[in-house]
């Protein structure tokens, strides 16, 4: 089984310069849990449970369900005996315990790590109300990293494979159902009816542990994100039509944007020099995405998705994961451009300045494609043309090309770039 070596991997370890107890968070099935259990050698690992009870792990012994007091107890013990301590699934413990953490924070001489399967959760810890302020650092667990992901796919696939399974292997829940081989279309293809299965229950239990109902409105948000409406217009409009809003104005849909932004799932990417808008909105994960997109098609009936639909679809998740990569390679802002009936597909930004345009392929360029492509990007005033195929050099006619194996490369150095900065931030004197 391929593993992704994540960069929060070794924050977890070594654990915040300040000395503060660390409170890892995010939305469902992200690998907090797969992390915390790889990363952090601890002494007790409590699991909250939905009933009232918890289920407690504790040095050699086998996994039993126990009260929460007495979870607690066993971790704030290991904790204060100089141990690492893990209460996993930390939402679901009632707020009227909290005060028991803080006080224990005096006579801690070890960690304990809280994880929260939910965004809300960190809003409560660090709300200045709460006992818990000042206790705790917070770490932030989103989808993997591009630039991990790669890099670690690499080790088993070939660049070109493992270029295309990084953009849907970014959520790790896909590790757990697919082996990363081959063809990613043809594989998605093979799985599509499991696969979407798997994504209408991790949506629904978002929901859930956020603590909001997963209402027919927002389901409908979710799924024309996946077709392509990307404006908070466009989306009002399709929404008032269904008869799910009363009047097709943007200003009601952002709110509901902006929430499913807080809970993980969507996410805002700024357009440039693009009339009439500036917020391209879309999942935040790649393979939601494409998964509701074939759901949305007709495909969860058991039915196999063409190839085609699936590689057409996947194309378009390309450009975001490769603008992704880009930004976190050279520290600068994505933004996506549309200039009438053409498009952009990653320009970085620095401050409101345009540095660099690229057009991305998930299949090998045309001479003519290429060419055509850096006369758009350059007409628009950009300094730099880039190309990027996840399948061969691109042709040399760009400012810059990447073919799959100089984004592994590209990838490799930027893990280790961020690794070293992130390293001697930690180690800072608090």
């Amino acid at each position: 089984m391929v593993v992704i070596d994540r960069w929060e991997c070794w924050s977890l370890r070594e654990g915040p310069a300040s000395g503060a107890w660390l409170l890892v968070y995010g939305r469902r099935k992200t690998g907090k849990t797969f992390l915390l259990r790889r990363c952090v050698d601890s002494a007790v690992y409590v699991t909250i449970g939905r009933s009232g009870l918890c289920l407690v792990e504790e040095g050699d012994e086998g996994p039993r369900i126990a009260s929460l007091e007495e979870g607690l107890k066993a971790a704030l013990r290991a904790v204060e005996s100089g141990y690492a301590a893990v209460i996993d699934e930390f939402q679901r413990l009632p707020e009227e315990y909290w005060d028991l953490l803080a006080v224990s924070r005096a006579r801690g001489k070890g960690r304990l790590i809280l994880c929260g399967s939910s965004l809300g959760v960190a809003s409560k810890v660090f709300d200045r109300r709460s006992p818990l302020l000042g206790f705790f650092a917070p770490l932030k667990v989103d989808l993997a990293s591009p630039s991990d992901t790669l890099v670690s796919l690499s080790t088993a696939l070939s660049p070109s494979e493992a270029a295309k399974w990084a953009i849907v292997a970014r959520d790790p829940w896909l590790l757990g159902l697919l082996e990363p081989r081959g063809d990613v279309v043809e594989a998605i293809a093979e799985s599509a009816h499991l696969l979407v299965a798997s994504a209408s229950g991790l949506v629904g239990e978002v929901f859930r542990e956020e603590e909001r109902k997963l209402t027919q409105l927002y389901d409908a948000i979710l799924r024309l994100l996946a077709l392509g409406y990307w404006s908070s217009a466009a989306l009002a409009q399709k929404l008032h039509e269904a008869r799910l809003l009363p009047r097709p104005e943007a200003s009601l849909v952002t709110g509901m944007l902006a929430q499913l932004a807080a809970m993980g799932l969507v996410e805002r990417v700024r357009m440039w020099k693009t009339p009439g808008a500036r917020i391209y909105y879309r999942h935040r994960s790649s393979l939601l995405s494409l998964l509701m997109a074939l759901e949305e098609r007709g495909f969860e009936a058991g039915l196999r998705p063409s190839c085609e639909v699936v590689s057409s679809t996947l194309g378009v998740e390309a450009q975001f994961f490769v603008g992704e990569l880009l930004a976190e390679a050279t520290g600068l802002k994505r933004a996506y451009a549309i200039t009438g009936t053409w498009d952009v597909d990653v320009v970085l930004l620095k401050g409101e300045r345009a540095v660099a345009g690229y057009e991305v392929k998930l299949g090998p360029f045309s001479g003519s494609e290429a060419s055509k492509a850096v006369e758009r990007i350059r007409s628009l005033g950009i300094p730099r043309a880039g190309l990027v195929s996840l399948t061969e050099e691109p042709p040399p006619v760009a400012d810059e090309g990447y073919g799959p194996s100089d984004l592994v490369e590209l990838a490799r150095k930027t893990t280790e770039r961020l690794r070293r900065a992130r390293r001697s931030y930690s180690r800072a004197p608090p």
